[in-house]
C-alpha cells in the first residue's frame, strides 16, 4: 500500500493541474479519530485545488516534467493500472493516515478516503491487489461511517474502528489538534500532526535507564505540527513543536529574538549565510558542567567561554567566490568569513592573540588590508585574517574577507537575490537566527571545487532553483523551523 500511495502522490500537480477550483483541506477524518491516536496526516489529492495548481505551475519550470511524468504512468502500466482509467475516478479530496501507535515498526496505520467513484475506487483495489505477489502488501478496506478505511491487515482495520467506537473523545475535540491545525493554516499539500504524550511515552518505554532520569525533567511536549505548502515562488514547510521545558533546561542560556543587522555589513555577493545570536555569559557555567569534570576536558573550558565572549551580539558565517591559490589545492579556494558583534567596544583580535599564543604558542604577523590592521597566520596568501572592523571581529581565510566588509559595496540586504528569497520565504524581521542559501550562483562553484561538470540535463533541471531559506521562530511554548526552496 506504501509503495502505490507514493506512486499516487508523485503524480499529483504534474498530471492533472489546471482543472479549476479553491479547494484546500480541512480537518479530514479527525471526528472519527480518537484523540489517542500517535499521529495524524492529511493530504490534499484534489488535482484541481489551489495548491496542485502552483504545484503544476511551479513543476512547469522544469525541463523534464513531462519525461517524470511519462516514466511515473509507465511504472503504474507496468502494474497493469492507469492513471486515467483507474486512480483519478476513484479518487477523492484528500486522503487522511492514522497512525494509532508507533509499535510494531510504525505499521499499525489505516489510511481513509472518501472516493469519488466508488465503483472505480474498487476496481482500483481489486486491479492493484492482483498485480502485487506479496500477500503482505495486499490492500483490504472497509466502509465505515462514509470514510472508506484501508490497511494492510484487517485487524488493523477492526482495531481502528473499535478505537473510533469507543473513544470520549475524538481528534477533533482535542484542544491540542485544534490547536496545532489552527496554527498551520488550511491552505497546504499535506498537514500532519504527532501527539507529544505519545513520544514521551514511546521514550520513557524504551529510552532505558540512561535516557529515564532526564525524561522526568525535560518538561512537556505537547505535540509537534508540520504542514507542506506551495505558493507562486515556491515550495514550502513549517514545523512547528509546542510544550514546556523543565528543569533539565534551567539555567541553560537561551538566545533571543533578533532583527539581523549584518547583512546591512557585508557583501552582496555571499552565497552561503547562516546568522545566530548568542547571549550574555552564555558559557559561564561550563567549568562546573559534568563534561569538564575530567583531566581530559577541564582544559578546554576556559578557552571555550573566552570565545564565548565574543559571540554575545550577532554573528554570521558566510562563503563567497574565492580567488585564493594553494599548490596542494587544483582549484580557487573559496572565501569564508566569520563575522561577530560582541559589542561592549570589545577587542575581539586581541582576545584571539591571547588564546593562540597561550593555547598554541602562535604570534600572528600584522598586514594592512583596505586600511585595516590585520592579523594574519598564512601562506601564499591563504590561512587565518582576522582583524576589528568597525566594531566588529572579522574572521576569514583570504584577505578578501577583511575588504569585503570593510568596503561592502551594494550589502547582502539589498542584493536582488537576497531581497527576492527572503520575501517570498516569507522571513520575519526578527529571528532566532537564519540559513540563506543563493543555489543558482552555488551551482558553477560547486562545479568548479568538484572540477567536474553537472551533467546537462541535471544542469537544465537545476536552473529553476533560486534560493534556500531556512529560518526558526521563537514563541511562549513554541519553536518554529520554516523552509522554503523558491522556483522561478
Amino acid at each position: 500500500m506504501t509503495r502505490r500511495v507514493a506512486a499516487l502522490c508523485a503524480l499529483f500537480g504534474s498530471a492533472l493541474a489546471g482543472c479549476g477550483g479553491t479547494t484546500s483541506i480541512g480537518a479530514g477524518a479527525s471526528d472519527l479519530v480518537p484523540a489517542s491516536a500517535a499521529a495524524f496526516i492529511v493530504v490534499d489529492t484534489d488535482p484541481g485545488s489551489s495548491q496542485w495548481r502552483r504545484v503544476d505551475a511551479l513543476a512547469s519550470k522544469f525541463p523534464s516534467k513531462q519525461k517524470g511524468i511519462d516514466e511515473l504512468k509507465e511504472s503504474l502500466r507496468k502494474d497493469k493500472l492507469d492513471w486515467e482509467k483507474d486512480f483519478k475516478p476513484a479518487l477523492g479530496k484528500e486522503v487522511d493516515l492514522v497512525w494509532l501507535d508507533f509499535e510494531n515498526d510504525g505499521d499499525n496505520f489505516v489510511l481513509l478516503m472518501q472516493p469519488k467513484d466508488e465503483a472505480a475506487f474498487k476496481r482500483l483495489v481489486a486491479k492493484g491487489n492482483a498485480t502485487e505477489k506479496d500477500p503482505s502488501q495486499r490492500v483490504v478496506y472497509q466502509k465505515f461511517r462514509d470514510w472508506e478505511v484501508l490497511a494492510e491487515r484487517q485487524s488493523t482495520i477492526d482495531r481502528f474502528e473499535q478505537a473510533s467506537q469507543s473513544a470520549t473523545r475524538t481528534l477533533s475535540g482535542e484542544p491540542a489538534f485544534t490547536h496545532a491545525m489552527d496554527r498551520l493554516g488550511g491552505d497546504a499539500i499535506a498537514r500532519g500532526y504527532v501527539s507529544g504524550d505519545v513520544l514521551m511515552t514511546l521514550a520513557r518505554k524504551y529510552g532505558g535507564p540512561e535516557v529515564k532520569p532526564y525524561l522526568a525533567k525535560a518538561g512537556t511536549l505537547d505535540w509537534i505540527a508540520m504542514r507542506l505548502g506551495a505558493n507562486a515562488d515556491g515550495i514550502g514547510m513549517d514545523t512547528i513543536v509546542h510544550g514546556t521545558p523543565g528543569k533539565l533546561f534551567k539555567g541553560l542560556p537561551r538566545t533571543p529574538s533578533f532583527n539581523a543587522k549584518l547583512p546591512e555589513s557585508v557583501p552582496q555577493n555571499a552565497l552561503v549565510y547562516l546568522t545566530f545570536h548568542g547571549s550574555k555569559n552564555m558559557l559561564a557555567g561550563l567549568e562546573k558542567n559534568a563534561l569538564f569534570d575530567s583531566s581530559d576536558y577541564r582544559d578546554f573550558a576556559r578557552p571555550l567561554r573566552e570565545l564565548a565572549s565574543l559571540l554575545e551580539g550577532e554573528n554570521a558565517l558566510y562563503l563567497r567566490p574565492g580567488s585564493g591559490h594553494s599548490a596542494d589545492v587544483p582549484f580557487e579556494i573559496p572565501e569564508v568569513t566569520f563575522v561577530a558583534a560582541p559589542g561592549n567596544k570589545r577587542d575581539g583580535a586581541a582576545v584571539i592573540d591571547k588564546l593562540l599564543d597561550r593555547e598554541f604558542g602562535a604570534l600572528p604577523e600584522f598586514a594592512t588590508i583596505s586600511g585595516v590592521r590585520t592579523h594574519t597566520l598564512a601562506s601564499d596568501g591563504v590561512g587565518l585574517y582576522y582583524a576589528n572592523v568597525d566594531g566588529k571581529l572579522v574572521v576569514t581565510d583570504l584577505p578578501s574577507g577583511i575588504s569585503g566588509v570593510k568596503n561592502a559595496g551594494r550589502p547582502l540586504s539589498q542584493g536582488d537575490a537576497y531581497r527576492d528569497a527572503a520575501d517570498a520565504s516569507g522571513l520575519p524581521s526578527k529571528t532566532q537566527g537564519f540559513l540563506y542559501v543563493d543555489i543558482r550562483s552555488t551551482v558553477p562553484l560547486v562545479e568548479k571545487l568538484s572540477q567536474t561538470k553537472v551533467p546537462g540535463e541535471i544542469s537544465r533541471n537545476l536552473k529553476p532553483l533560486r534560493s534556500a531559506v531556512e529560518y526558526a521562530v521563537a514563541r511562549s511554548h513554541e519553536l518554529q523551523v520554516s523552509f522554503f526552496l523558491r522556483i522561478k
